[in-house]
């Protein structure tokens, strides 16, 4: 797959790219569109719940309007159903519970790796779609949250960094 690397084209999401709730495009590969229309069927839609088949495995985000197209390979796409909401899936497989049963099932020497097989044998608690809805929205909004007062916490920390700097010369 690698000598379809290019600059611009189809964005390849690897698992270093999926974080808690978000991804990290801040290095980002991207594929021909020639290679990426012959591997389609692993065209991410919005909505489906993107996770980390080997590496942090279980760690889970959703794919948005912007990354609508965009291909994986080595990583897992859950498309849920209309019984299922995407963000509560993706909170669920970043709870706890969800990791600990991925790292119990998980495979490899350095690197873990969770099997699809593995995967697919979890058993999802799921309560009436509104009560879902009411779920993951409710994570999503804090996890919101805490990035921005977490980017605040970084510009603080640059600013005092600043002073200090200032103080000293």
């Amino acid at each position: 797959m690698t000598e379809n690397y290019t600059t611009e084209g189809t964005l390849l999401i690897r698992n270093s790219d999926i974080k808690e709730g978000r991804f990290d495009l801040s290095n980002p590969i991207y594929l021909e569109e020639q290679f990426a229309e012959k591997n389609k069927t692993r065209r991410m839609k919005k909505g489906d719940v993107v996770t980390v088949h080997t590496g942090d495995i279980g760690t889970s985000a959703i794919i948005n309007s912007e990354l609508d197209g965009t291909i994986g390979f080595a990583t897992i796409t859950t498309r849920p159903k209309k019984e299922l909401d995407s963000n509560f899936l993706a909170w669920y497989f970043n709870s706890n519970y969800h990791k600990k049963y991925a790292k119990r099932m998980s495979t490899g020497d350095g690197r873990s790796n969770y099997n699809m097989k593995d995967f697919n044998k979890n058993v999802i608690p799921t309560p009436k779609i509104a009560e879902q809805q009411k779920i993951g929205s409710f994570f999503k909004q804090l996890d919101e949250t805490l990035a921005l007062h977490q980017r605040k916490l970084e510009k603080l920390q640059e600013l005092k960094k600043g002073y200090l700097q200032k103080m000293f010369c």
